[in-house]
């Protein structure tokens, strides 16, 4: 009788043990590019950490560490070999390893169609490469208006409105800069007052938002209009640790990450406008590129984006063309890239 007792007993343990570890309370070690500055941080990262937070209780959280730990683009290795548990970035920042990603910043800005049409797996599993798994892709802006130019002083008339200034930008950005003439110097965001104060660049490329808090209007009184371009973040687990997780906790990630996809993209427009808004009131005054200049610079600046995914990283570039492909097939890319 006690043997029976004792299995039991043991079959029950058997059966409570998974469920338990299932429920082990974690703190996942959550990398970000930016600090608070940057919207993306608090409305992605900092929101992510409160939702799952609350989703279980308590059982979950996130410890955020930013560039202030290890420089934004050194990020991805660290998330790939699990130093990290998570990480919110966005490809410019790692298109050294995979360009693949920088192909969504050509793409139009609606998620839950790139779901449809297989553009988030293709993403996904393109992550999967390099040991990690794609957790949300979330836009930065509900249309092609996310980014603008910041100058010391306003556009020059004619075709080359930027003729020889130097303006802070990465690779993203050359389709902008260089055909209006200007010339590209790569910052870090911490970077750029300084180089804007003490003359190092004459302008900077970033997202609309982000400039109040940076104080760039103390230095660059301008912006240029028309904005233009999207602007797709990655957040992204280390593959293993998401194997680890249970199913349901697996399941809870990727449920928190696409609601951040449906949400934030509003969120970050209305926070555009409002950063605009403050912009002006702090004496910063809008700078037109004329309608023809514009149409030339819009109509290549897609193109550019593509090109440049599919150049830069030559380890990337078979993907990268055939993501183009089958975006090209669904009416979503150029017909031709020339």
């Amino acid at each position: 009788m006690k043997l029976h007792h004792v299995t039991l007993a043991a079959a029950a343990l058997a059966i409570v043990l998974p469920s338990a570890a299932s429920a082990q309370k974690m703190t996942l070690k959550f990398l970000t590019a930016w600090d608070k500055r940057v919207q993306g941080t608090p409305k992605i990262a900092y929101r992510f950490g409160d939702m799952i937070k609350a989703a279980t209780d308590g059982r979950i959280t996130a410890k955020f560490s930013g560039p202030e730990v290890i420089k934004s683009r050194q990020q991805f290795q660290p998330t790939s070999s699990g130093v990290f548990d998570m990480n919110l970035s966005v490809a410019p920042y790692y298109v050294g390893t995979t360009g693949v990603h920088m192909a969504a910043f050509a793409l139009h800005a609606d998620t839950e169609d790139w779901r449809k049409k297989g553009y988030w797996d293709y993403f996904d599993k393109e992550m999967n490469r390099f040991g990690q798994k794609m957790i949300a892709h979330v836009m930065g802006a509900t249309g092609p208006d996310a980014f603008h130019v910041m100058l010391k002083s306003p556009l020059d008339k004619g075709e080359f409105p930027l003729k020889g200034r130097k303006i802070r930008a990465n690779g993203f950005y050359k389709p902008v800069i260089v055909p209006l003439g200007g010339s590209m110097v790569n910052l870090n965001g911490g970077e750029i007052y300084s180089a804007l104060q003490k003359g190092v660049v004459e302008g900077a490329a970033w997202p609309v938002q982000g400039a109040v808090d940076f104080k760039w209007y103390e230095q660059a009184k301008y912006m240029m209009r028309p904005r233009f371009g999207v602007s797709p973040y990655t957040v992204t687990m280390n593959m293993k640790k998401f194997n680890k997780l249970s199913k349901a906790d697996q399941a809870l990630m990727l449920k928190i990450g696409r609601e951040i996809e449906k949400t934030a993209p509003a969120d970050f427009n209305a926070a555009t406008l409002k950063e605009i808004e403050m912009l002006k009131e702090k004496g910063v005054k809008e700078t037109h590129l004329s309608p023809e200049v514009y149409k030339k610079m819009n109509d290549g600046f897609v193109k550019g984006v593509w090109n440049f995914a599919i150049n830069f990283n030559k380890k990337s570039k078979p993907r990268v063309q055939a993501l183009y492909e089958m975006a090209r097939k669904n009416g979503d890319a150029p017909q031709s890239l020339k």
